[in-house]
């Protein structure tokens, strides 16, 4: 299992100042364009606001589990939990693959209980205790620029469309979303890396436990 950690800050941009962003991004050679990517998250939530609840930097300690698709590639797909602890944001990764999805997606979870992976484990208890189904998917586009040498990164969301994922397949090319930024405006997104001692790595991945209510 993968894990990130940094700090994060968000905005809302409108286009005079993305392009004055990008234009001062690309007229400094320490900064790189790392990818453009189309990014999908099928989300476990039926209340997910992926712009408000970025920007709040004082909202409560949570949870939010993922499934994410990138490029529409459905041989790389990853289950995702981003956890929010004390200001500070924790990613966990595990693979899974396609048919493992569409399972979860017709309501076949008892898999998860069995996987080595103990993210999925955990993904089996908030389905299963708590109650998480599928709900909101959302479809960004993003270009993601390497900062300063360094393992921070700025991007740039420039249209986010959703749709809430009851039926069809949430994995196909197209499905019939509705744009969600209003436009002239883009989400630019700040990622300011945290590095930790190998030797708390093991503590820090006990961290951001499932709630049970």
């Amino acid at each position: 299992m993968d894990r990130e950690v940094y700090y994060e800050n968000n905005n809302v941009l409108d286009l005079k100042d993305y392009e004055r962003m990008m234009e001062s991004i690309k007229n400094a050679p320490e900064n790189r364009l790392s990818k453009i990517s189309k990014i999908r998250k099928i989300y476990f939530n039926d209340d997910i606001n992926y712009l408000e609840d970025g920007l709040d930097m004082g909202s409560p300690d949570k949870d939010v589990y993922s499934i994410v698709m990138v490029d529409f590639d459905t041989e790389h797909l990853m289950v995702e939990r981003k956890s929010r602890r004390s200001g500070m944001i924790y990613k966990d990764y595990a693979p899974i693959t396609a048919q493992e999805c569409r399972k979860i997606f017709r309501g076949d979870v008892r898999w998860l209980k069995e996987s080595s992976y103990s993210l999925l484990k955990n993904l089996y208890l908030e389905i299963t205790v708590n109650l998480r189904t599928i709900g909101v998917v959302v479809d960004y586009e993003r270009q993601r620029f390497k900062v300063h040498n360094s393992n921070d990164y700025i991007q740039f969301d420039l249209s986010v469309r959703s749709i809430y994922g009851r039926k069809g397949d949430l994995l196909a090319d197209q499905l019939d979303m509705k744009d969600r930024l209003d436009a002239g405006h883009v989400v630019m997104t700040y990622k300011q890396s945290i590095n930790i001692p190998p030797i708390f790595r093991s503590v820090l991945a006990l961290v951001p436990k499932a709630e049970v209510s």
